[in-house]
């Protein structure tokens, strides 16, 4: 069961407190039970962790880890005992022993043993990206590297997938199922689509591969959101195949200024655009074009509004957490 947490506090946590120390930033949100003493919001973290979903797709996940100092092992020791929200599985194996995580430098060694091998051969890519992309989502290591009972691994136990000598990283992909065969010299963008079971829809990150030479990582991105999800994939999504950019993207100091076509509009007359495009866009951009914040215009419509009747806002910023139960964040 979820423990129940009340939100103390957001932050991107760099070291102790004081001087930020040198180093990526810890990607956690501190809480507290509303009811201890302040000294209680140090017991636990919330974290994401990448869980499996009934389509077999890893699906980013908050929930509650130890905050112990060594959050990338407590987010690891949480999944293998099986911690995940209802509708969704750990990806790891029953059994499976989190022996140690030390980071060195940008990398990560994950040390595992007891029932780590025992998945089956077929979920082996989906093991090894849970446990990439949990531990580098935690912002401290780009690379992760495996030991099996002390010994290092360059390929998975079970079905022999090879990994780097510099370890794995989120760049191999996640959800590659999910996408689109492409050929020849390729690079690895980041798109989100939409899930949905029993308890609501969810958002999921899924790997596509492009031409190796774009420069316009932000165009290709809004090309792929375009494409929609793979048949048959379990994912669905609200963008609609003709909407494209009408102008080249501006991006100043992460800020990117976006106009597309009407046909990102709510099909009703009105100059209304849906929070279910611009949460998906915003992440999209963020995992893939490095933008910090969206500004969307749509072509001869000076005042577009949300779904809510709100004005859309004049920067978004894509959530912390991917799947939090918060909106988009306006700038």
């Amino acid at each position: 069961m979820r423990k129940k947490c009340g939100l103390a506090m957001l932050l991107i946590l760099s070291g102790c407190a004081g001087e930020p120390e040198e180093g990526l930033p810890i990607k956690v949100v501190y809480t507290e039970d509303g009811e201890g003493s302040p000294a209680s919001a140090a017991e636990s973290v919330m974290a994401e962790l990448y869980v499996v979903d009934q389509h077999q797709l890893l699906v980013p996940q908050v929930m509650p880890i130890e905050a112990n100092g060594q959050e990338e092992k407590a987010a690891l020791l949480a999944l293998a005992e099986g911690a995940a929200p209802a509708g969704f599985q750990s990806p790891l194996p029953e059994g499976t022993i989190i022996q140690d995580v030390e980071l060195q430098g940008k990398t990560a060694i994950v040390s595992v043993g007891g029932a780590f091998s025992d998945y089956p051969a077929e979920e082996e890519e989906l093991v090894a990206a849970a446990i990439t992309w949990t531990v580098t989502g935690l912002g401290q290591a780009e690379r992760v590297q495996l030991k099996l009972n002390g010994e290092k691994l360059d390929a998975m136990p079970k079905a022999g997938m090879p990994i780097a000598a510099g370890g794995m990283k989120r760049e191999d992909g996640i959800n590659m199922k999910a996408s689109y065969t492409e050929t020849g010299a390729t690079k690895p963008i980041t798109v989100y689509f939409t899930a949905q079971n029993e308890q609501g829809p969810y958002l999921v990150p899924v790997t596509r591969r492009i031409a190796a030479q774009t420069t316009d990582l932000i165009a290709a991105s809004v090309s792929e959101l375009a494409k929609g999800p793979v048949p048959g994939s379990g994912l669905m999504t609200s963008w609609p195949f003709d909407a494209k950019l009408t102008a080249s993207p501006v991006v100043e100091n992460g800020r990117a200024v976006l106009q597309f076509s009407d046909a990102i509009l709510e099909n009703n007359g009105e100059a209304l655009v849906s929070s279910s495009l611009l949460k998906p866009l915003a992440l999209t951009l963020a995992a893939s074009a490095d933008i910090d914040s969206v500004a969307v215009k749509v072509e001869g419509h000076p005042d577009v509004k949300m779904e809510t009747g709100a004005p859309v806002p004049a920067s978004l910023t894509a959530p912390l957490f991917v799947n939090a139960e918060s909106n988009l964040s306006a700038e």
